[in-house]
């Protein structure tokens, strides 16, 4: 999974390519834990070019937003699409994170 990264401001924004599911989830994880690893503060993950996730993928996400939260670091999720809402939804992870329509606005919260 290619997974474009950006900064906007004091914010690092993480944008994945593709589904996250176990074939692919790989890429994702390992920039998260990079992020990790640098104490990244403010970390904002577009999601408007990830159609859907399986277990590989919803695990990952949850892992990492434990870890953040733990450490009093942020990750929060922008662009969610229709598919993917639906899933993280259905299986209560999106009480999990602060969701946004886009990365401006998610951006925006952290201000």
């Amino acid at each position: 999974m290619q997974v474009n990264v950006s900064r906007e401001g004091s914010v690092t924004v993480l944008q994945p390519i593709g589904a996250a599911v176990a074939a692919e989830v790989d890429g994702l994880d390992n920039i998260l834990t990079r992020q990790q690893r640098n104490w990244t503060r403010r970390i904002v993950l577009d999601l408007s070019e990830t159609p859907f996730f399986d277990s590989s993928g919803l695990e990952t996400l949850c892992r990492h937003q434990r870890w953040f939260t733990e450490h009093g670091l942020e990750l929060k999720l922008a662009g969610v699409t229709d598919m993917s809402r639906k899933i993280l939804d259905l299986t209560r992870i999106s009480k999990r994170f602060q969701m946004y329509p886009d990365t401006s606005s998610a951006v925006r919260s952290f201000l």
